[in-house]
Order: C-alpha cells, then sequence, then structure tokens
C-alpha cells in the first residue's frame, strides 16, 4: 500500500481470482511486503516474513533484484503484476502441465480458529523433499490511506494472506505421501464469508510450485 505502482496490479489479481474460468485451478495470494513502510504509509497486512519470501525467490533465480509489484506464477515465473495479458498467458501454461504432487485440503471452524487437514501425496520420484505450506487469506479489505505515496486514496485488496504456517514436508521418494494438521487463528474482526484457505507443495530450492488446493469462504 506504500507504493503507488502497486493498486494496478492488486486490481488485476483480484480480477483473475474473481474469474470463473480459473476458480479451483489457481492460487492467488497477495503478500505485502514491509519494505515501503519507510516512506510514510504503515501497511496494515504487511509483514517482514513476507520480503524475506520475496528474497528467497530472488536467492533463488539468481539476482539481486527485488521490486513491487512482482507477481509469481508457480514458484518460477516472475513479471509485473500489473500486465494482465502477460499473468494470464503465465496462468494457462501452468495449469496446462500436470502437477508433480496432488494437495488436499479439508477446512473446519473450531472457536477461534480454521483447521486445516491437509495430505499431500506423489507417484514419481523428486528431486528433493517438498515443503507443503497453508495460509489463510482474506478478501474484501478497504482501506483509506492517509499518507506516503497514495495518499488520499481508497485501496481495495484481495486474497491478502493473514497467517502462513508450514505444515510438513513431503518425502522425495516415490510414492511419499504425508499429512498434517494446523490450527490457523482467526482474527474476530475477520468477516467468514471474506476468509479462505490454500495449501501448496514447493521445492525448497527451486520455488517451484509441485501441487495446490483451495477452500475459499472458509
Amino acid at each position: 500500500q506504500g507504493c503507488s505502482s502497486c493498486p494496478p496490479a492488486d486490481r488485476v489479481l483480484s480480477k483473475l481470482a474473481k474469474d470463473p474460468a480459473f476458480a479451483g485451478r489457481m492460487v492467488p495470494l497477495a503478500f505485502h511486503v514491509d519494505y515501503w513502510n519507510y516512506i510514510g504509509w504503515q501497511d496494515p497486512f504487511s509483514d517482514r516474513r513476507w520480503s524475506q519470501r520475496q528474497e528467497q525467490y530472488a536467492a533463488a533465480y539468481g539476482t539481486n533484484r527485488i521490486y513491487t509489484p512482482q507477481l509469481i506464477v508457480s514458484g518460477t515465473d516472475e513479471m509485473n503484476g500489473a500486465d494482465e495479458r502477460r499473468v494470464r498467458r503465465a496462468i494457462e501454461t501452468a495449469l496446462a502441465s500436470k502437477p508433480a504432487a496432488e494437495v488436499s485440503l479439508v477446512v473446519r471452524r473450531e472457536g477461534a480458529s480454521y483447521v486445516a487437514t491437509v495430505q499431500a501425496r506423489h507417484d514419481g520420484a523428486l528431486v528433493r523433499d517438498l515443503e507443503v505450506w497453508v495460509a489463510l487469506y482474506q478478501n474484501g479489505l478497504s482501506t483509506a490511506v492517509g499518507r506516503g505515496e497514495n495518499a488520499r486514496r481508497t485501496l481495495e485488496n484481495d486474497s491478502v494472506v493473514r497467517r502462513f504456517e508450514r505444515a510438513f514436508v513431503l518425502p522425495a521418494a516415490a510414492g511419499s505421501t504425508a499429512r498434517g494438521e494446523l490450527k490457523l487463528m482467526i482474527d474476530p474482526a475477520w468477516p467468514a464469508a471474506n476468509l479462505g484457505v490454500a495449501a501448496f507443495a514447493q521445492d525448497p530450492k527451486t520455488r517451484e510450485i509441485r501441487g495446490a488446493a483451495i477452500r475459499g469462504g472458509a
């Protein structure tokens, strides 16, 4: 929210997330970095961990180029998130390939938390173990920005990551299966209808996403 180049990319992400052609087939997640906070506006959804995650992608790609609004498809294809045509092409290309791992996700409400049960499996031998991550995200956010490059604008955000945890590691050996359960705390101010949960299996070295699942409106 502190970068004036980001709102167009946010709109593209929201548009794609609501596109029926991608429903249940694409996992849109917005990780708000914190390194723009110094210029006058504290993004309420920013987190240093998200900036560090972006740095991990740069290291995997062998570059020191870190920027916003960066959008990454399938963990390997990066581009400006405001370039809707290119983003759509990248997503369609990724969807044309069969995922190496199968990820299933069941979510239930338990008091002030969502409990996510995740299972992952694959038939072929992988080069290395995969990390399986779970994200709780929120749609329908609206923020009146008071300072910084977007001062006096009201920004709309969807797919904003609120909780993010590693569930387990899926072994690389052929025919491996793994299962885990995570409890994701919910703020009472977050409307349940605007929340969703996603899970994905990722190569920790290349950053490639090898399989995913999503449950919207959790």
